[in-house]
């Protein structure tokens, strides 16, 4: 490959990112309206550490099979909590860009009611398999295959299901949709949501970095500073990357069904991340 060729590549490659970094940045300021993001990571957090701090006092303890079956419906919860923010920020965000009236919180939560039985079987698909982290057998790491799969199709099926109000079954058919009308897409496309997932993942060294851990009987758990530090950055910055994740994808419905890129948002940007050709 010549010199030219590479130079062509890597500044096509530098615009790619750059226009995913774009619509990751104009999602944020759309969440932002209306003070809409600090609302829904501010009672997603409350949410998640009340329904936490729930579970361990009311819920079984023990050791060995009853500590992972309970550490397994502890992450259950926080999968489905985060499928619900995902499902909200969605449905507000796509009726934003349709530039239809807000709908009143308590038909937004009506909707969700509707939609959680179906999320509570994927989060209960996604606890079953994570318990498969720590183990090294063969069939784990199919497993984890599996979960890995069917994550990136719910990042996709969370916000068809709040784009075309149905279940999760039609959800998963407008998915299959969505992915082969977009299949053009350069493969950078969801550098902005990586790089935003990058640094959470920083963020999530700090425990180990500050040594905010604590043995005990069992193993090891936070301390007070410890759980202040994840309750007060590690938990906003995750459930505010998966809000913006939900955003991303919402963008991409709207290019999708609508034909243009959501107002105010640069069309070459949207067209880049979607990899559709837009309307003026």
């Amino acid at each position: 490959m010549s010199p030219t060729t590479v130079r062509h590549v890597l500044t096509r490659k530098r615009a790619v990112l750059r226009d995913s970094i774009t619509v990751v940045r104009y999602s944020i300021a759309a969440l932002w309206s209306s003070r809409f993001l600090l609302r829904m990571v501010g009672s997603t957090v409350a949410l998640t550490v009340l329904s936490l701090m729930a579970w361990r006092q009311l819920g079984p303890g023990g050791i060995g099979d009853a500590r992972s079956v309970a550490h397994s419906v502890v992450v259950g919860i926080r999968f489905l909590v985060v499928m619900a923010l995902q499902f909200l920020v969605a449905t507000w965000l796509y009726a934003s860009f349709s530039g239809t009236a807000h709908t009143h919180i308590r038909r937004l939560l009506g909707r969700l009611a509707r939609r959680l039985p179906g999320f509570a079987l994927c989060a209960a698909f996604l606890a079953w398999s994570d318990r498969a982290a720590s183990l090294s057998s063969g069939g784990s790491i199919v497993r984890l295959a599996v979960a890995f799969g069917f994550s990136y199709v719910l990042s996709y099926a969370i916000p068809a299901a709040a784009v075309y109000d149905t279940g999760l079954l039609h959800a998963f058919r407008g998915t299959y949709r969505a992915l082969r009308s977009t299949f053009g897409a350069d493969l950078l496309a969801w550098s902005g949501v990586w790089i935003v997932n990058g640094i959470t993942s920083i963020l999530g060294a700090i425990p180990d970095a500050l040594d905010l851990y604590r043995p005990d009987a069992d193993g090891t758990r936070f301390s007070v500073a410890g759980r202040l530090v994840n309750w007060l950055v590690l938990m906003p910055a995750g459930i505010t990357a998966q809000a913006i994740c939900a955003a991303f994808v919402t963008v991409i419905f709207f290019a999708l069904e609508r034909n243009k890129a959501p107002e105010g948002f640069p069309k070459a940007a949207v067209e880049t991340v979607s990899g559709l050709q837009l309307d003026d």
